[in-house]
């Protein structure tokens, strides 16, 4: 029997967030759900007060190391984000256009993997049933996350350096480039 999983969300913690894809689909680098993804996270970040000290976007999930004086800010954040990025995706899934149907192909996305059926109705579920989050408040542990988050591309086989990874906060603090999300620098 699978362990259920339960979320600590604590006051001044850094929490180390994954949020994954329903059924590990890998479509989060579909230019228009990307857009979509930063969009909204950049807005959620500033209504919540949120400092994002890492973050990266694989194809079917994320990683960030978010922090606010109340837990139940990054809670609030976390849940609006992913609700906000959801119905827009799933607008864009549902028109299905050439475009999408060309990034299925290639990517190898299943679009009936986004409908959970059950007593005979289809229900549309864009991320897995609730992301994980761990509140990290040792050093060491932030900063060893900060380097598991920004190494993640290069463990899965997706590119040979950090850097060569677009959608990542790595290079934010080794070339002082802007990122797609909002970064403050931990300071270890």
């Amino acid at each position: 029997m699978a362990k259920n999983w339960t979320n600590i969300y604590v006051d001044y913690a850094i929490h180390h967030i994954t949020g994954t894809v329903h059924n590990w689909q890998p479509i989060l680098l579909y230019q228009p759900i990307l857009d979509i993804f930063y969009l909204e996270f950049n807005r959620l970040i500033i209504r919540w007060d949120i400092k994002l000290y890492a973050f990266i976007i694989m194809p079917e999930h994320f990683h960030l190391l978010a922090q606010n004086s109340t837990g139940d800010n990054v809670l609030k954040f976390l849940m609006g984000a992913r609700r906000a990025v959801s119905g827009k995706a799933r607008s864009l899934i549902e028109k299905n256009d050439k475009r999408l149907h060309d990034y299925y192909v290639k990517h190898e996305v299943n679009p009936e993997s986004f409908y959970l059926k059950t007593a005979g109705k289809s229900e549309f579920r864009f991320w897995k049933e609730k992301p994980r989050v761990i509140p990290l408040t040792k050093p060491n542990h932030i900063k060893q996350k900060a380097e598991y988050i920004h190494n993640n591309p290069v463990r899965k086989g997706l590119c040979s350096s950090p850097e060569n990874w677009e959608h990542s906060s790595y290079k934010c603090y080794y070339d002082q480039s802007l990122t797609g999300l909002p970064i403050s620098k931990l300071q270890i």
